[in-house]
């Protein structure tokens, strides 16, 4: 018998979905308003479920195990870099309708690609009715 779910993409399934932008990314913890490295080698990645409700995901790459899948809504929140770590790459995917935020590391291998890659996000997230067809038509 078959889960009348069991097609959803998800943290529970191993179904290859078509995803809109993927990067390379570690996460980072949020302790006493200083951030610090998750070690671990991640993947960050967007899809847009058959519901049309967009998601914003990261999965550890060795294990891959999807820890963060986040449901957003159209101008709900903004992907930006962290001009105050110098040491890395560290961007930040802050809520506008909460306090909630989510920090991440690049491990993309060059850094030429990070400005763009977050224009994407951005994009995508906040205008996702626009951007989804664009983005799917140029893989």
């Amino acid at each position: 018998m078959q889960s009348l779910f069991s097609n959803l993409p998800g943290p529970s399934t191993n179904i290859k979905t078509r995803h809109l932008i993927e990067i390379k990314a570690g996460k980072m913890n949020l302790q006493n308003k200083m951030v610090y490295p998750d070690n671990r080698k991640g993947l960050l990645y967007l899809y847009q479920s058959e519901d049309s409700l967009m998601h914003f995901c990261w999965r550890d790459r060795t294990n891959g195990k999807v820890e963060e899948d986040l449901i957003i809504f159209p101008d709900d929140c903004d992907f930006k870099r962290v001009p105050q770590c110098t040491t890395g790459r560290v961007y930040l995917l802050k809520f506008r309708s909460s306090d909630r935020k989510y920090f991440f590391w690049i491990q993309e291998p060059k850094e030429d690609k990070d400005d763009e890659n977050c224009r994407k996000i951005n994009e995508i997230l906040n205008n996702p009715l626009n951007t989804v067809t664009l983005y799917e038509n140029t893989k």
